[in-house]
């Protein structure tokens, strides 16, 4: 290698390691949501020619069991830096989910918990870690995991997912090459059941808990094959390996971000609001809102019960609030008590029937029509505004002592504003 190719090489593998966040900020990331960005080719898999730098030792992958991401990022190094940032490396270790799981296991016991694992710390799934000594164990949704799955299979209820520990990775390239490892490609990789092994879930009563899959498979993005991975993994330019490890490459990967509902830009283009009007109706005021899941291909929103959205419309009179409502969008899950749940952990273990459902499924507008009594003010203002809300819980860490406190997050999507005649006016 060149002195300026090793200088070129070195600058790239500087790039690489930003965090997501910042490759935004620096445009390194661009046309994520262009239909040429999240279209995928099986064709734009080249087969590459493989240039490990002379003299550098290749990663040791582990043939008998799990290999740790630090390994798989010393080639996949752009891949890698954009991953640990996601909450699918983050899966164990984050305090909402430690939370919930240590709430189980006060509640329930260390054996009922263990349900949470399987995703949450997928590795368990070979070689039983329940106990999480391992450190590729804690590594959540780690790297070796994904690329490990050969198929999948969602009528097994035991475990729907097939896969190879060792040597062999699975992904979606076409006559990729590698160095270190061997690698078969798959179709399983580009598609929803990929997904659905974790973003699927009944439990023990029978109740879908989480229902994402389900919620896309009826939708009219399934219809026309748009997979998750086309949203939530979409194609951006990038390097899918480090360039003195392979001298050629794509010129797009799939980005390892993997955002959902923690990324409040893409929440946002998910979801219209739209002020239709008002009316009045004798003494009564009212006021019509359409809402529309505009951008997302499963329920807005989705995931666990206490994920919300809440429209709230107000009427103002010189800056001070005349009247205010709050509709939600909303699913209600019960216990076998009929007891509204309201805790992640309660909610997985003794969820046993749905209350109601008030979220909006994909692609659908809904009108909403809220009525106002009384109204008196002669100026008014008309505000619609769309919160998505999380109510959970966290756990908080100060000066060494760890304990369990309620997490209150509320984001504004839309607001939307109108002037108002009065009544009469």
């Amino acid at each position: 290698m060149t002195i300026r190719q090793l200088s070129r090489a070195k600058s790239l593998s500087r790039q690489s390691r930003v965090p997501f966040s910042r490759w935004r900020s620096l445009g390194l990331v661009v046309g994520a949501w262009s239909v040429g960005a999240v279209a995928w080719s099986s064709s734009m898999a080249q087969t590459v020619e493989t240039a490990p730098e002379a003299g550098k030792p290749l990663p040791h992958v582990n043939p008998n069991g799990w290999t740790s991401s630090a390994v798989c990022g010393e080639c996949h190094q752009a891949i890698h830096a954009v991953w640990q940032h996601s909450l699918h490396a983050n899966a164990w270790t984050n305090g909402i989910f430690q939370a919930a799981y240590q709430r189980s296991v006060e509640t329930y016991g260390k054996e009922s918990a263990r349900a949470c694992l399987p995703c949450h710390t997928p590795t368990v799934r070979h070689g039983q870690d329940y106990d999480v000594e391992n450190p590729i164990t804690a590594e959540g949704v780690t790297c070796d995991f994904c690329h490990s799955i050969s198929a999948v299979d969602l009528e097994d209820q035991a475990d729907p997912v097939r896969f190879s520990v060792g040597k062999t990775k699975y992904g979606p390239l076409r006559h990729a090459q590698s160095p270190a490892h061997e690698i078969i490609d798959t179709e399983i990789h580009k598609r929803s059941e990929f997904c659905a092994t974790c973003h699927e879930y009944r439990n023990a009563n029978g109740v879908a808990v989480l229902g994402t899959y389900s919620e896309w498979k009826g939708s009219s993005y399934a219809k026309r094959g748009k997979q998750c991975q086309d949203c939530h993994m979409p194609l951006v330019p990038g390097r899918v390996v480090a360039i003195d490890v392979k001298r050629q490459s794509n010129d797009l990967v799939n980005l390892h971000d993997i955002s959902g509902s923690h990324d409040m830009d893409r929440v946002r283009e998910a979801v219209k609001l739209e002020l239709k009007g008002y009316e009045w109706v004798g003494d009564r005021l009212w006021i019509h809102v359409l809402v529309t899941n505009a951008g997302s291909g499963h329920c807005f929103p989705t995931g666990m019960p206490m994920h919300r959205a809440v429209l709230e419309v107000t009427i103002e009179e010189g800056g001070t609030i005349v009247d205010r409502r709050e509709i939600p969008f909303e699913i209600v899950m019960m216990d076998k008590k009929r007891r509204p749940l309201r805790h992640e952990h309660e909610v997985m273990m003794k969820a046993a029937s749905v209350w109601s459902d008030s979220r909006l499924k994909p692609n659908e507008q809904r009108e909403v029509e809220i009525a106002f009594r009384d109204i008196k003010a002669t100026k008014l203002v008309l505000t619609a505004k769309l919160y998505y809300m999380y109510s959970t819980e966290t756990i908080v860490d100060e000066e060494g002592e760890k304990r369990i406190e309620p997490a209150e997050m509320k984001f504004l999507l839309v607001s939307k504003q109108n002037t108002m005649k009065p009544l009469g006016g």
